[in-house]
């Protein structure tokens, strides 16, 4: 935006701010509204002078109905869910406005209306009387819609903002717990080898800078998300050394869109926060990541010691928790997440609709 595209905007600004501040709009609507019908009714009367006078009378009632109505009324009776009593008091009101009318205009212009209109009286209150019912109610209708809009649009961005809020909380909680895990690994790795923890601080480097650059946006792509996976991989495969066995394999189709940022990590978490510990034998872990008609699907697989238990096991912890309840918040009603486990396996699916 240039200084003086930014000069203009904040003069509009300020001058709608101006205008709702002290109710100027309303003052421009009830100017036009009365202006409108001295047009329309300019052929009606036999002088300018009685033309304007009706219309300013009716303009005083319909305006006097709509105030009162919206002001007093509806936040006195149809607020409070006392309809009828509204509807009743809404009609006294207008049968009121239509006899002021009626003895405002013959009193301003010294005449007998009955004459003037050859009508009689009942006649012309019930002109008056529709007219302000009519545009009482269509006021009150439109000022009700907006209105209506108005709290819905506030509800909603009062909703965006607390999912908004909660989706970084859950996701805040990711890091410190993975934070944790991390430097516990290094602490372990500084007197068995400090080599390795050296090697091992670099790649957790690497990890945080991808949380406090890349995975501030709003979504990442799709490589950025593979690739941090890759990089935690390394960094558990550097702290368990052989031992680890871990097929990480990705589809051709993973390119060209993304996903909100730290979906999978709490899965990778898990298989290793319960992987076996076998001496004589290989512990395992699998991850798949695919693309296919519109799903993306991850499956990750580890091995485990049947001597844990299903409590330490299970679909729990901090990181499950939140990556359970950010799906909901993210992708509700698209996405399956299924979990299966064997005595010495446990595997997780996840599909999401992209």
């Amino acid at each position: 935006m240039t200084g003086f595209q930014y000069k203009i905007s904040h003069i509009l600004n300020i001058t709608t701010s101006f205008i709702y501040r002290y109710k100027i709009h309303h003052v421009l609507f009830w100017l036009g509204y009365y202006m409108f019908w001295v047009w329309v009714y300019n052929g009606a009367y036999q002088n300018i002078h009685q033309l304007l006078i009706v219309t300013t009378f009716y303009t005083l009632s319909n305006a006097g109905i709509y105030y009162t109505s919206q002001y007093l009324l509806v936040p006195k009776l149809l607020s409070t869910n006392k309809a009828i009593l509204f509807i009743l008091a809404f009609l006294i009101l207008a049968a009121m406005l239509s006899v002021f009318m009626y003895f405002g205009i013959a009193l301003a212009l010294d005449v007998d209306l009955r004459k003037m209109f050859s009508a009689t009286f009942f006649q012309i209150f019930l002109v008056y009387f529709s007219s302000n019912v009519f545009i009482g109610a269509i006021l009150l209708s439109i000022k009700g819609f907006l209105t209506y809009r108005k709290n819905l649009r506030t509800e909603e961005l009062k909703e965006k903002e607390r999912i908004e809020s909660e989706l970084n909380f859950l996701k805040s909680q990711v890091n410190p717990h993975f934070l944790f895990n991390a430097i516990n690994s290094v602490f372990v790795l500084i007197k068995i080898d400090p080599e390795k923890a050296s090697e091992t601080l670099l790649k957790l480097s690497d990890l945080l800078r991808s949380q406090l650059y890349e995975f501030s946006a709003q979504t990442i792509d799709i490589q950025q998300e593979i690739a941090y996976l890759k990089n935690y991989i390394e960094l558990e495969q550097i702290r368990k050394g052989e031992k680890l066995k871990v097929d990480f394999q990705v589809g051709e189709g993973l390119h060209d869109f993304t996903i909100y940022p730290l979906l999978f990590i709490p899965f990778l978490e898990n298989c290793f926060k319960h992987l076996s510990s076998y001496s004589d034998k290989k512990n395992e872990i699998r991850v798949r990541i695919e693309k296919s008609n519109g799903n993306l699907m991850a499956n990750f697989f580890n091995t485990k010691e049947s001597s844990i238990t299903k409590n330490d096991q299970e679909m729990g912890g901090i990181g499950l928790k939140n990556i359970k309840r950010r799906l909901d918040l993210l992708y509700p009603g698209n996405y399956e997440l299924n979990t299966r486990e064997n005595p010495d396996t446990y595997e997780v699916d996840l599909k999401i609709k992209l």
